[in-house]
């Protein structure tokens, strides 16, 4: 994985000089059509087939994510939706209109052997 060095100074330490942190570079995004192409090689399914499973696969996503489910997918991680809201005194004060709407989004905890397996097998190369 190529990184680069990207110069940070600490907003809350006026005095702090700054230092340089890797940042990653990333290749291109793998969308639908690559999966598919991939996919489809890999198995006896027809690129039609595989398009289909995924679109369903995306729409069942959303409908469990909607109704407040996480959906794990084994071997890959956690989605979950969350979001954030302003405090209230009283619990019988706390209602939806306290969550910011927003904050709402989809979070991703990978599995620890996915985990695992990215800190055994990335290797680094700094580009200028």
């Amino acid at each position: 994985m190529n990184y680069r060095s990207l110069f940070r100074t600490n907003p809350q330490d006026k005095k702090d000089p700054g230092k340089y942190y890797p940042y990653p570079v990333y290749e291109k995004t793998i969308g639908l059509n690559d999966f598919v192409k991939e996919i489809s090689h890999a198995t006896s399914l027809t690129p039609t087939d595989v398009r289909a499973a995924i679109t369903e696969i995306v729409e069942i996503f959303h409908r469990y994510l909607v109704r407040g489910h996480k959906v794990k997918l084994n071997g890959v991680g956690t989605f979950k939706v969350s979001f954030k809201g302003d405090g209230a005194a009283k619990s019988e004060d706390l209602t939806a209109s306290n969550i910011d709407r927003s904050t709402i989004k989809v979070t991703f905890v990978a599995d620890a052997p996915l985990n695992q397996e990215m800190k055994n097998e990335v290797s680094f190369s700094k580009i200028s």
